[in-house]
């Protein structure tokens, strides 16, 4: 089984139904947004993002790439990345930052430990990079 397939088992073992969008599936948890890629060239690779944390502006964007250099600097496996949109959004240079999670899983993985570790990883971090941001103020 693929990553993606291990981890939609899991979810739909728990009652969260993910759903398909243009960047992989999307599902909701602790009241997050978290979205599931698929990389088909891949398939032990697994990618869980929690976008749109914190919206950078050109005001605060030395501060957000600080505070994104701190949290991957502070966290095991979790990434902080400043996301462009890149004219995707009406805003001239629209970005904001994502949180990731990554990791190649073997032929034997507890995704009932990974899928829960992760989560709560990313939700930390986030929280952590809002607090960073919040006090740059």
């Amino acid at each position: 089984m693929t990553a993606k397939e291990l981890v939609v088992d899991f979810l739909k073992a728990n009652d969260i139904e993910p759903e398909k969008t243009e960047f992989g599936l999307r599902f909701f948890l602790d009241n997050w947004s978290f979205l599931l890629w698929e990389d088909p060239q891949d398939p032990n690779y697994f990618r869980l993002t929690l976008p749109g944390i914190f919206d950078v502006t050109d005001e605060n964007f030395a501060e957000a790439i600080m505070a994104c250099n701190a949290i991957n600097m502070q966290y095991k496996v979790v990434k902080a990345i400043l996301y462009d949109f890149d004219g995707e959004k009406e805003e001239e240079n629209a970005s904001n930052i994502w949180i990731c999670f990554e990791q190649i899983l073997d032929n034997t993985p507890e995704v009932g430990d990974l899928v829960p570790r992760s989560v709560e990883s990313m939700i930390d971090a986030a929280d952590c990079l809002v607090k960073l941001m919040s006090d740059e103020d």
